[in-house]
C-alpha cells in the first residue's frame, strides 16, 4: 500500500515538474514575427489626365501602392515627349505613352530607359481610341470620303511621324502628298470648327469630344492603320539603377490597378477617373478604354516594326534589338507575387 501510495507522489511530481518547464519555456520562446509593411518611399510618376492612366489612379486610390510601401506623386506634364528629360535626370521614376524618337535614340546613346509593361494597345477589335479624322462638312459633301482624298490637304498631327506614315500609306499617300501641322489634341477640335485643318490624328478623350461636337468624323480608326502598337510602361535609372527593389514592389501594385481597371467601367472607376481628369461623367462613359493586358506583357513584333522604319528613314543612328528596349524581368517578379497571393488567399 505504501509503495502504491510512492509511486502515486512520483507521478504528481514529474506532472508537476513537466508543466512547470513547459511555462518557463513557452515564456522563454519569442513570439511570432508579424510581417510589417515596408518602410514608405515617395516616387514620381508622369501622367497625363486621361483614361489610359487609369490603372495608376486605381492603385494610388486603393491602397495598392500605399502596402508596398510607396507613396505616389503623380506629376502633369503637358506631353509624353517632356516627361523623358525628367526620367532621365532621376527626378520622375515612371512615365508612360507611345514609343517615340527622342526615346529610342537616347536608349542608343547609353540612356538607361526600358520598356517595363503593358500600359494599353491598339488590339484588333477594340473599340477606338485613336483614329485619322476628318472635318465632318468634308466627308457629308463627299469630297474626303477615304484616305487617298486627303491629296494636298491639311491635317494635324501631335509628334506622330510613323502613325501618319502608316496612315496615309492606308490611300497609296506619303507625308509629301499633304500638308501636316503640329498640334496639341485640345486645339485640333477648334480647328476643325473653323477649317483651320482638314484633318488630324486624334486621341480619346479629344477624339469623343469631336464626335459629340460635330466638327469631324473617323475617316480611319487606328486599328486599321498601327494594329497593337503598344503605349507602354518605362522605368527610368530611379528603379533600374537605384532601386530595382521598390521597382518590383510598384510592378506588383501597378498590376492590381491593371486588373481593377480591367473589370471596366464600374461606379468606382468612373468616380475614380473622374476625379484625376476631372471629365465630365457622362464623356468618361463615352470614350474608349484602351485594353491593358492583365501579366503586363507587350506586344514585341509593332516595336520591332517601327524600329525598323526609323533605322530605314535615318531617324535613329543604329538599328536596335528588342532586348536594348525592354526589361520584363519587373512584370516576371509581380505575376509571381500577385499568383501566390491569390493561391493562398
Amino acid at each position: 500500500m505504501i509503495t502504491l501510495k510512492l509511486k502515486l507522489l512520483f507521478l504528481i511530481l514529474l506532472i508537476i515538474s513537466a508543466v512547470t518547464v513547459t511555462a518557463c519555456i513557452s515564456q522563454a520562446l519569442p513570439s511570432p514575427t508579424v510581417a510589417t509593411a515596408p518602410a514608405m518611399k515617395t516616387i514620381r510618376i508622369a501622367y497625363l489626365p486621361i483614361a489610359d492612366y487609369e490603372p495608376l489612379y486605381i492603385a494610388k486610390e486603393e491602397g495598392f501602392f500605399a502596402r508596398q510601401g510607396i507613396d505616389v506623386e503623380l506629376v502633369k506634364v503637358p506631353s509624353t515627349a517632356a516627361a523623358l528629360p525628367l526620367v532621365l535626370s532621376g527626378d520622375i521614376a515612371v512615365y508612360s505613352g507611345p514609343l517615340k524618337i527622342g526615346l529610342v535614340n537616347a536608349v542608343a546613346k547609353g540612356e538607361h530607359v526600358r520598356i517595363v509593361a503593358d500600359k494599353g494597345s491598339i488590339a484588333p477589335g477594340s473599340c477606338t481610341g485613336y483614329a485619322l479624322m476628318v472635318r465632318k462638312d468634308l466627308f457629308d459633301q463627299g469630297f474626303v470620303t477615304n484616305v487617298s482624298d486627303l491629296k494636298g490637304r491639311k491635317i494635324a498631327v501631335r509628334d506622330s511621324d510613323y502613325d501618319l506614315y502608316r496612315a496615309l500609306a492606308v490611300g497609296n499617300l506619303s507625308r509629301n502628298d499633304v500638308d501636316t501641322v503640329e498640334m496639341e489634341f485640345p486645339t485640333i477640335i477648334p480647328a476643325f470648327k473653323n477649317g483651320a485643318i482638314d484633318a488630324g490624328l486624334v486621341a480619346e478623350p479629344f477624339l469623343t469630344l469631336a464626335l459629340n461636337s460635330g466638327s469631324a468624323v473617323i475617316l480611319v480608326p487606328a486599328q486599321n492603320f498601327i494594329p497593337e502598337n503598344p503605349f507602354p510602361l518605362y522605368y527610368g535609372p530611379a528603379f533600374l539603377d537605384k532601386d530595382p527593389e521598390l521597382g518590383r514592389r510598384f510592378m506588383v501594385a501597378y498590376l492590381q490597378g491593371v486588373r481593377q481597371y480591367n473589370e471596366g467601367k464600374t461606379e468606382r472607376n468612373l468616380a475614380i477617373l473622374g476625379n484625376y481628369t476631372h471629365l465630365d461623367r457622362d464623356l468618361l462613359n463615352q470614350t474608349c478604354w484602351w485594353l491593358i493586358a492583365a501579366d503586363g506583357t507587350v506586344p514585341k513584333k509593332p516595336v520591332r516594326e517601327y524600329l525598323d522604319w526609323m533605322y530605314a528613314n535615318k531617324k535613329i543612328s543604329q538599328n536596335m534589338s528588342e532586348d536594348q528596349l525592354f526589361d520584363m524581368s519587373y512584370v516576371t517578379y509581380a505575376n509571381g507575387v500577385l499568383r501566390n497571393t491569390t493561391n493562398t488567399g
